[in-house]
């Protein structure tokens, strides 16, 4: 082998060792960094409530920071609420101390390896759970609703009281209230629930429409009427609150005013048309022929071709001059 030769060769072994050297020492390296956090250091302490008492099954996370957070397996209180862990190198370490129903405690302390710690005590507050108003509402109507379904009202309706008196600023309850009370045909009750509903929330309108069809029903047709009168009809959905005041009146022989609610269910739903029935035939009885026959005309355009009314409609038409 010439000269030249064993230079090659030389350098090509060196080639090698050096390239064995580099991978053998990437090799160890993480292996080297992820001990670092083990060392001569010992930590030790108690974990305790509020009260004093100790806490059993804390888990005390400890870990490295400088180490990239590595450290030992996690530790655990015991029934004396005493923890402990050793084998770790000085420096600053963090510990987080976890419980369920406790708020979390962490806490950094710096270690010195050859040095005894003393022992910690660490106290963990009670968390705060915040409880959604709405979600334990939700619930509790729910079952109560379960409660009406099999006629329970005097179940739901305890489940009603005891969430007005939780929650006074909701005012839908007295009226789910008043509600139990007319199932159990209690109206007296259910029209006293609704007076107190309506005067702690006067701007709610079906509950004064609910107050004053109630009030009619019960034979109390002078209140109900004034009750309803003081709703302003923008704010009626329904065509039938006024429509069945109207027809009230009919009943009553009082067709001067039942023509004034059947005014007011045209205004708000022009396209209503037994308003323009009833009305036609109020203003039969008080003589208006003429105003009678334009409303039952009116009737005739628009109702529906199965409207029962239609035949006596047609049948009036007729015979008016």
């Amino acid at each position: 082998m010439t000269h030249s030769s064993l230079l090659r060769l030389a350098l090509f072994s060196c080639a090698i060792c050096l390239g064995t050297s580099a991978w053998a020492a990437s090799a160890v390296t993480p292996i080297v960094f992820a001990q670092e956090w083990r060392g001569q250091g010992r930590l030790a302490g108690k974990v305790v409530d509020e009260s004093g008492a100790p806490l059993e099954g804390v888990a005390i996370k400890v870990t490295l920071p400088s180490s990239e957070h590595r450290g030992p397996d996690d530790r655990t209180s015991n029934g004396k609420g005493d923890w402990s862990v050793g084998g770790i190198a000085g420096g600053n370490w963090a510990l987080d101390f976890i419980k369920d129903g406790y708020e979390t405690r962490s806490i950094s302390v710096a270690v010195t390896e050859g040095r005894r710690m003393p022992g910690m005590s660490i106290m963990l507050k009670k968390a705060v759970v915040v409880v959604d108003p709405n979600v334990v509402i939700r619930e509790e109507l729910i079952k109560a609703e379960g409660l009406i379904d099999t006629k329970q009202f005097a179940e739901a309706r305890v489940i009603y009281e005891r969430l007005a008196g939780e929650y006074p600023q909701v005012k839908q309850f007295l009226p789910l209230i008043a509600r139990t009370y007319h199932s159990e045909g209690n109206q007296a009750k259910a029209i006293e629930t609704l007076r107190s509903a309506v005067q702690a929330d006067p701007d709610n309108v079906e509950v004064t429409l609910l107050l004053g069809n109630m009030l009619m029903d019960a034979g109390q047709a002078e209140e109900g009427r004034a009750v309803l009168a003081s709703i302003d009809d923008d704010e009626v959905t329904d065509s039938t609150v006024y429509l069945n005041l109207g027809i009230g009146m009919i009943n009553e022989k009082k067709y001067a005013e039942a023509i004034t609610w059947f005014d007011r269910v045209i205004a708000r739903f022009p396209e209503q048309p037994d308003a323009y029935y009833y009305r036609g035939l109020s203003y039969l009885s008080v003589q208006k022929q003429t105003e009678a026959k334009a409303d039952l005309e009116k009737f005739v355009a628009i109702a529906p071709a199965d409207a029962p009314e239609l035949a006596t409609a047609r049948t009036i038409l007729a015979s008016i001059k």
